[in-house]
């Protein structure tokens, strides 16, 4: 792929054909990447298309391009599904920033008995600006998925085909022994005051498999990321 600027749009039309960039990444072509007429750009749709596309008008405040080429990419195996406790401030940002750089497939906010943060209304929109914005940087054509809410006793269903795994500093097994699954990983992690013994208990049962990162204790949004980046790095099975 090209090393030009990834920019998102909500759909790509076909070759020859041109496409509206919406104020905010006109303004961010514009501002941050200078790009003027004739610039190469990628567009990203977000859901695995990405188009070469040339900028025939940029401005400040609109922008279009030329539809070049368009290409489909397949979704990263295994999937990687992070489930988290929120951790407070601009932490969080870093978590679902991180983790988008190393391609999970979808996010879904932990509402534990210890938790400290739990989603406001406006959240999932700031979220997905957040993922966005990470995922044209990193080059990923897929943006990961914003789940809703769940509790550790309503995560796992019944007919779930993922390996859960739980993270749990006192674990006897390491995630580094994992190995890579076809059917995919779900990643579960805490808040920092830890599950309490019954959403442990209620996770086990449903088939989580506890396992440690580390010998230490560590913050949620450093025990997600170090999680998917096992998992992203562990050798085919």
């Amino acid at each position: 792929m090209s090393r030009a600027p990834w920019i998102h749009v909500e759909s790509l039309p076909d070759p020859g054909q041109t496409v509206a960039l919406d104020a905010d990444e006109a303004r961010h072509a514009s501002r941050a990447h200078r790009l003027a007429s004739g610039a190469e750009i990628v567009l990203t749709d977000g859901r695995g298309m990405t188009a070469r596309a040339e900028l025939i008008e940029g401005g400040r405040h609109t922008a279009r391009a030329l539809i070049v080429e368009l290409t489909h990419h397949e979704a990263q195996t295994p999937a990687i599904h992070l489930a988290s406790a929120l951790p407070k401030g601009d932490r969080l940002s870093t978590l679902l920033s991180m983790a988008t750089q190393l391609g999970i497939a979808s996010f879904t906010p932990l509402l534990c008995t210890r938790s400290v943060v739990t989603p406001s209304d406006h959240a999932p929109a700031r979220w997905e600006r957040i993922l966005r914005e990470s995922a044209k940087q990193s080059h990923h054509p897929h943006l990961p998925r914003i789940e809703s809410p769940r509790s550790p006793h309503t995560l796992i269903g019944a007919a779930c085909e993922r390996t859960v795994w739980l993270m749990d500093p006192g674990a006897e097994s390491s995630l580094s022994g994992a190995g890579s699954h076809p059917s995919g990983h779900l990643v579960v992690v805490g808040p920092e005051g830890g599950f309490t013994e019954d959403e442990t208990r209620t996770l086990r049962r449903a088939g989580a498999r506890p396992a440690r990162l580390g010998g230490g204790v560590l913050r949620v949004e450093t025990a997600c990321v170090a999680a998917v980046a096992v998992l992203r790095s562990a050798p085919a099975v």
